[in-house]
């Protein structure tokens, strides 16, 4: 760690950050307007004081951010993280990122090595791998925490992102909900031993076995979480199951898929839910190539990895952060929530 560091007066927005209140109630507090509880103006005196600790600390921290994923969620967590590490002076950060379909195994586990020497902490995102878990396990022995993002690992410090058992299980309600009572055949898309897709599947998988048990999961087809080549597997898939009433996709690739349904003049006919709001799966729910899309708020999930780096470097107890699942249609508003007012 370095000395280096400016300082600065809190702003609204700094305080609803670190309380997790909304910048209306913060406004609200700091301007002594009546109606507000003492608990939520307690939640602000405790922010203001988080902040001055930061400013007077006068010490410099460093996290890397080290992702093997696929393309579209590299640059989703790049942009959140961008636009973020802004409101946090005392926070320097590296960015690397391979994806996936370019990992070697060794060599990330290597790229990993370095960035935890180099680090007072690391944002990960990766697959299960002996020889990953054993570099997060090695970290966390020398002092230096890994927080997983996304997707957990065996020996992590903390989680953040949603629960994606609910995930799957929501996906599946909905899936189930919409398609006619019925006999009928589901794609399911997957990529890489991501836990995070694993714990969609299961609990995809539980809410059809025992609420739509008419609804047959007929195939698991694996990507590599980018759009051309997902395309290919898919297309070859529908030329031999014309009959298919759903496509439920926990990786990458969203475009590829849309790109198969409509070639097979299957787009509006088949149900098509997957993952990750970006432009483009956006402008694919608008255009109505895909029914349902799940998200969540990147940004609020780097403010938390953050929040909890920052305790973890100074010995303090921590608990996996878990974040709200966003659900969007073509009828929602695509700008992310405020932080949440838990007034």
């Amino acid at each position: 760690m370095t000395d280096r560091f400016s300082k600065k007066n809190p702003t609204i927005q700094d305080i609803a950050r670190i309380s997790g209140l909304s910048t209306a109630t913060v406004d609200r507090v700091l301007n002594q307007r009546p109606g507000v509880r003492e608990n939520t103006r307690q939640r602000v005196e405790e922010a203001l004081r988080q902040f001055s600790a930061q400013q007077n600390s006068g010490q410099q921290m460093k996290i890397a951010f080290v992702l093997e994923a696929g393309t579209s969620y590299i640059e989703l967590v790049k942009s959140a993280l961008e636009s973020v590490k802004t409101g946090y002076p005392a926070i320097t950060t590296t960015f690397d990122s391979v994806p996936n379909y370019q990992r070697d195994a060794q060599a990330f586990s290597q790229l990993l090595k370095k960035r935890v020497s180099e680090s007072d902490a690391v944002v990960l995102v990766s697959r299960e791998d002996v020889q990953v878990n054993s570099e997060v396990r090695s970290a966390g022995a020398s002092g230096v925490p890994v927080i997983c993002l996304s997707t957990d690992l065996p020996h992590s410090a903390a989680y953040v992102g949603v629960d994606e058992v609910s995930a799957g299980a929501n996906a599946a309600l909905l899936m189930g909900k919409m398609l006619p009572v019925k006999a009928a055949k589901v794609l399911f898309v997957v990529s890489a031993t991501y836990r995070n897709q694993e714990e969609r599947e299961m609990g995809f998988r539980r809410v059809m076995r025992n609420e739509f048990p008419h609804l047959e999961i007929q195939e698991k087809i694996s990507s590599n979480d980018e759009s051309a080549e997902t395309y290919k597997l898919i297309k070859k898939y529908l030329q031999d199951n014309r009959d298919i009433a759903a496509v439920y996709n926990v990786a990458g690739g969203n475009r590829g898929i849309a790109r198969a349904l409509a070639e097979e003049k299957l787009a509006g006919k088949v149900i098509f839910i997957a993952h990750e709001l970006t432009e483009h799966s956006q402008r694919m729910l608008e255009q109505d190539e895909v029914n349902v899309i799940f998200g969540h708020d990147s940004e609020r999930e780097i403010e938390a990895c953050f929040t909890l780096a920052q305790r973890l470097v100074k010995g303090q107890p921590v608990r996996s952060s878990y974040m709200p699942l966003l659900m969007f249609t073509k009828y929602s508003r695509f700008d992310l929530p405020s932080p949440a007012d838990n007034e």
